[in-house]
């Protein structure tokens, strides 16, 4: 986790259960991010290349906290996994925590 940037935005998504937003936030700010740049993710507008997203894992019986990073945009034409926008997102893995 030394690897992460904590001054950058995250963007946390947690499959509209929005109870978990609260313990998600409590837990980025406990590894070291600073609570305004922890944004809810919308599915009108994805996040930028080089920012990171926290989603909840598994979606239905979240359990962990997939933290990636936004590596780049699919072509419009190239249908990607996720909803809305952030279906053009590409996304590395950077680490995992338990929520």
């Amino acid at each position: 986790m030394s690897s992460l940037d904590f001054s950058k935005n995250v963007h946390i998504i947690v499959h509209g259960q929005t109870d978990l937003v609260g313990a998600v936030r409590q837990k980025l700010i406990a590894l070291g991010f600073s609570d305004k740049n922890l944004l809810e993710a919308s599915l009108d507008t994805a996040g930028s290349t080089g920012e990171y997203v926290a989603m909840v894992w598994p979606p239905m019986a979240a359990k962990q906290i997939i933290i990636s990073e936004i590596v780049g945009r699919r072509k419009d034409s190239e249908p990607g996994p996720g909803m809305g926008d952030w279906a053009k997102v590409e996304q590395k893995e950077i680490s995992r925590l338990q929520l």
